[in-house]
Formats: structure tokens, sequence, C-alpha cells
């Protein structure tokens, strides 16, 4: 049986079938796209506060590294790089990333700037698949 514009129903049910597939997959976009942060596999969690001295630092950028021994050793990379984090209204910053190389003894910097920064010396860091290191380290400036 034809139908007016020439095609056959069950053509018609196959093509509308395929055309609603379609539409669904561009709809649908996957959950977590390539080098999406739901990708990484946090194995380092740092927190702390930011001050000048008692009064918090609100909206300053932090920025956390990782070194091989010591703190003048090779940087390990953490992902997302640059691992910055911001404070919020008290001063306070969550920054996770993920650990490229597992360390037996790590130096895990937190920096306000140059001239501003706690280091912590000591550190297991383990790339994934490991259960997070967590730290608290804040940073006080005069």
């Amino acid at each position: 049986m034809m139908t007016r514009s020439g095609i056959r129903p069950a053509s018609a049910v196959v093509l509308l079938t395929l055309l609603a597939c379609h539409d669904q997959v561009i709809i649908s976009p996957p959950p977590c796209g390539p080098g999406a942060l739901c990708a990484l596999q946090f194995t380092l969690v740092v927190t702390g506060q930011v001050r000048a001295s008692v009064n918090p630092l609100a909206g300053a950028t932090v920025r956390i590294t990782a070194h091989r021994d010591s703190c003048t050793g090779p940087e390990i990379l953490l992902l997302p790089s640059p691992q910055d984090a911001r404070t919020d209204s008290a001063g306070v910053y969550l920054a996770r990333a993920e650990v490229s190389q597992s360390a037996a003894s790590a130096c895990v910097r937190v920096a306000y700037s140059d001239a501003l920064y706690t280091d912590t010396t000591g550190v297991a860091l383990h790339a994934p698949p490991a259960v997070p290191e967590t730290l608290h380290v804040n940073v006080t400036g005069p």
C-alpha cells in the first residue's frame, strides 16, 4: 500500500524511528564530556583559610603545587593544572586535585603570592586509584 507521498507505511515507521533516535542522541549529551572535571579522580583535597593578620581575605586566589621529596624538588603535576582555588567571604578555600605521580614524601605548597605561602612536608601522595589525602593549610600574612 502506498500513501500520497509515495512512502510505504512500514518505511515511514522506520524513518520516524530513525529520526527519533537521531534527535535523542543530539538532545542527550554525554554525562561527562572529554576533559571535564567529573572525569578526574581526586586524590588530594586541600582546605584552609587565607588571612592578612587577623582579617580573612575574601576572593583571594591561592595556587596549590606539589613537589617530590622537598619543596625545592621537581614539581608533581596536579590536575586540573594550574591548581587554583578562590577564597569565599570568610577567606576559606577548597581545592581538589588528581595527583599524576605517587610520592612517599612530598611537599605541598599553598601560595597566595610568591612571597606569601605555607609549605607542608612529608605528605604521601598517591596517583589514582587511591583514597584522597586531605590537608588543612592556612596561609597568614602580616
